[in-house]
């Protein structure tokens, strides 16, 4: 299962959410969590046998000041295909903040068929001036096999005639594969 949950940043909220996927049976894989302005959010994989799926998901959503959403995930016992990464890049934007500048950026990354691994943004105050400054990194990748016409240069391209005409500057560079672990180079 994939949980997901969202609350007013408190101590305590991982320990609340683990106690009870523990308790019932469960195991946490992968996570990620991160503290938004006032609000936490934990993203988990969880395994759990079909038997305590719903016990598990009925007591997150009851645990008190956080919204727990609980996706059911294919059966564990079936084999997964695995694809192969045939192009990874690092990209990182920094400028002004503007509306929509995180829907741009995404937009021409996924016209180009590449898929987010990883996605940051930050807001701070610019040290001179009463400009905000909006910062976002990233990874990116397509699997194998890629498409024939796929060049990385034209991402690259795209993304700097995009950051001109919004005066920020945007990066592309080119990772391998293996040094992408757990969404981050």
């Amino acid at each position: 299962m994939v949980v997901n949950a969202v609350g007013s940043d408190r101590p305590g909220i991982v320990a609340d959410l683990t106690k009870i996927i523990t308790e019932g049976g469960g195991n946490i894989g992968d996570s990620r969590s991160q503290r938004l302005g006032s609000h936490f959010s934990v993203m988990m994989l969880v395994s759990t046998p079909s038997s305590d799926f719903k016990t598990i998901s009925n007591s997150l959503q009851q645990l008190n000041g956080v919204e727990t959403l609980v996706y059911e995930t294919s059966d564990p016992e079936t084999i997964e295909v695995f694809t192969e990464v045939g192009y990874a890049g690092s990209f990182t934007m920094e400028g002004a903040d503007s509306a929509g500048i995180v829907h741009k950026i995404t937009s021409v990354i996924a016209n180009h068929g590449l898929s987010l691994e990883n996605l940051d943004t930050s807001r701070q105050g610019a040290p001179f001036g009463g400009t905000t400054l909006f910062s976002m990194s990233g990874i990116i990748t397509a699997q194998n096999p890629l498409a024939s016409n796929f060049d990385p240069e034209a991402v690259r391209e795209e993304l700097q005639v995009l950051g001109d005409e919004m005066n920020c500057d945007i990066g592309l560079h080119d990772i391998e594969s293996k040094d992408i672990v757990d969404g981050a180079a």
